[in-house]
């Protein structure tokens, strides 16, 4: 945890036996969205040291009961709104024009918006965008694959909030009224697998766990071949700061130089710093 060098998890320590499977391998593989022995272990180290080695109260899973949308998302654009931001959908940004040091113009096709000389540009875009938007920006380019299966439950379910599996395909299973959500992290094998089967192998599963009949319920697969970048050491190092090379642009996202894997944390570690940045 405290001297984990540029290696990854698998050349730091035994990737075996009971506490290996039933807990480090779990949080690992669930927060760095990699088989964590191929992971960096300095992604891991910073992840065990701001949560086991912290204390129970470091640990505490908070969950977005109604979505991650009513959490996150729509609290941020009525702040945004009522701050008299002006939030535009649909309209993306096609190029940004440099003088020297600084970006000067954004141009959305349509429109182009000059940037006044005390204006602060901040990019929150995934990796590819950012690189094609900002010349010689090296970012991550490596990416894996999560894997969501809801279904719908009419019966009475006695599962905690948030339940672990191991030694499954399925790895966590969330219960909400009326339905259960299944994650599965690493998921690149997954992506080529026919719906039906998968929401077949993962209901076997839960139906096994929460004492449900094996009749499949109403489901739905959500997959996401991009969820993440890559998590291995040489992924890793190619993640950029939130400065950049023009002193009024500055870089927000999961997938930057935060010290964490591309969690939610790490998005929002971002963005703090880039508001910073900014705002000096």
């Amino acid at each position: 945890m405290w001297r984990p060098g540029n290696g990854t998890v698998g050349e730091a320590i035994d990737c075996s036996g009971a506490l290996y499977e039933r807990l480090i391998e779990p949080i690992l593989l669930a927060t760095l969205n990699n088989e964590p022995p191929e992971a960096s272990a300095r992604l891991a180290a910073t992840l065990m040291r701001e949560t086991l080695a912290a204390g129970g109260r470091t640990c505490r899973p908070l969950i977005a009961q109604e979505g991650l949308s009513s959490a996150f998302v729509d609290p941020a654009l009525a702040y945004l709104t009522a701050h008299g931001a002006n939030v535009q959908f649909g309209h993306e940004l096609h190029n940004i024009a440099f003088d020297n040091s600084r970006a000067v113009s954004l141009d959305f096709g349509n429109e182009t918006i000059p940037l006044a000389p005390d204006d602060a540009l901040v990019l929150a875009v995934p990796p590819n965008f950012a690189a094609r938007l900002l010349p010689g920006l090296q970012t991550p380019n490596e990416f894996r694959a999560i894997a969501n299966v809801h279904f719908r439950v009419e019966q009475n379910v006695t599962l905690p909030p948030m339940t672990g599996v191991v030694h499954g395909l399925t790895q966590w299973i969330f219960t909400y009224p009326g339905r259960l959500s299944v994650t599965i992290s690493a998921a690149d094998a997954l992506m080529q697998q026919p719906r039906e089967d998968l929401a077949h192998t993962v209901w076997g599963e839960v139906a096994k766990i929460a004492g449900l009949p094996d009749a499949l319920p109403p489901w739905q697969v959500v997959r996401e071949r991009r969820a993440t970048i890559a998590t291995d050491p040489h992924q890793e190092s190619l993640r950029p700061a939130a400065q950049t090379a023009w002193n009024n642009v500055f870089l927000a996202g999961d997938w930057t130089a935060t010290g964490l894997p591309p969690t939610i944390e790490s998005a929002i570690r971002s963005g703090e710093r880039a508001a910073k940045l900014a705002a000096a």
